[in-house]
């Protein structure tokens, strides 16, 4: 019996084959944000918003290989194999790195507060102080109480949307300009004086998408075809615009990092997922610090119906974590994510 009649399907099962490689190519596409700016081909990016479903439709796939054809099952397995990766930087169920000792020199939070709109954003920051904390989307005026009571031994500074609190001592610090006037995504760095060390702590918020939910609702629920197609047509000239933001963005933080006298920590809601261009930018100089040591789900924003990650801590080679976690707790719209590190003699 030759290979070929091994494997041979029925029409249908055909088709199923054809579909299946199709939305392989599709994932796969994903690697090619790592080669490609969302100016040059910004749809690219599109796949990293929509790879988490992208990747349970695969699994379906496989279930059905799995009952009807077990050669096929391991062709397919094999193909998808090289899609666990940018899934498992959303869902690291496992952790590789083995931290024997877990005591920590410095402590950072990051955690966009939703302009402290909830009740009880305020108390889960003081349940959770950390050495360094960066706030997004939390402006001066919204902080009087924790300014002059909860937090009036840290030293402070503001950003219009951006905050930094530190236990330490800054030395030095501003924001990080781009010359673009309808940005509406900040950053900014401090340095800050931990006695033996300095390091350079940057607090990024990068350009929100305005997508909002009525937006989305309407293109799902809409019996008008024409409507629904005018909605996804906003949807992606947002997508698109505020994808070559952050890569403006980026541009201008990109010195910040690579010149730093300083080690570098950075904390950020990046409004991408980890397959995303914009994750992969920052992940060629700077290591994803929850990855390195925390495991479960890393999944940071719940505003629509499906959990995505999109806040993050990365750090320079000069620290090492020892701890990390995502605080589960649903006051703003974001879960804050929390890093202890040791730092390198």
């Amino acid at each position: 019996m030759s290979i070929y009649s091994k494997f041979k399907l029925n029409y249908f099962n055909r088709l199923v084959l054809i579909v299946n490689i199709v939305v392989l190519l599709v994932a796969y596409c994903v690697y090619l944000n790592q080669v490609f700016t969302p100016s040059e081909i910004p749809y690219l990016n599109f796949i990293s918003i929509g790879f988490p479903i992208i990747f349970v439709i695969l699994l379906l796939f496989l279930a059905y290989w799995l009952f009807f054809s077990w050669r096929h099952f391991f062709v397919i397995l094999v193909l998808t194999a090289g899609l666990i990766y940018p899934i498992y930087l959303s869902y690291p169920l496992f952790q590789f790195n083995k931290v024997k000792d877990t005591t920590s020199d410095l402590s950072v939070l990051t955690y966009n507060v939703h302009g402290f709109k909830e009740e009880g954003t305020k108390e889960l920051l003081i349940d959770n102080k950390a050495d360094i904390m960066l706030l997004q989307e939390a402006r001066e005026g919204q902080q009087k109480r924790l300014k002059n009571n909860d937090f009036k031994d840290y030293y402070v500074e503001f950003y219009d949307l951006l905050t930094f609190y530190s236990k330490y001592p800054i030395i030095e610090t501003n924001e990080i300009k781009v010359e673009d006037s309808e940005l509406n995504g900040e950053a900014a760095y401090a340095d800050i004086d931990l006695g033996n060390d300095t390091i350079r702590v940057i607090n990024v918020y990068l350009e929100p998408m305005y997508i909002d939910k009525a937006l989305v609702k309407d293109i799902i629920e809409s019996d008008n075809t024409q409507q629904a197609e005018i909605s996804s047509r906003k949807v992606e000239l947002k997508l698109v615009k505020g994808m070559q933001k952050h890569q403006k963005q980026l541009d201008a933080i990109k010195p910040f990092i690579s010149k730093s006298r300083y080690p570098v920590i950075l904390g950020t809601d990046l409004n991408s997922t980890p397959a995303s261009y914009e994750y992969q930018y920052l992940n060629d100089y700077l290591y994803d610090s929850f990855i390195a040591v925390g495991k479960g789900n890393a999944t940071t924003f719940h505003g629509f119906k499906f959990p995505i990650r999109i806040d993050y801590l990365f750090h320079s080679k000069h620290f090492k974590p020892v701890e990390g976690k995502v605080i589960r707790k649903k006051f703003s719209d974001h879960y804050p994510v929390s890093v202890k590190y040791k730092i390198s003699e």
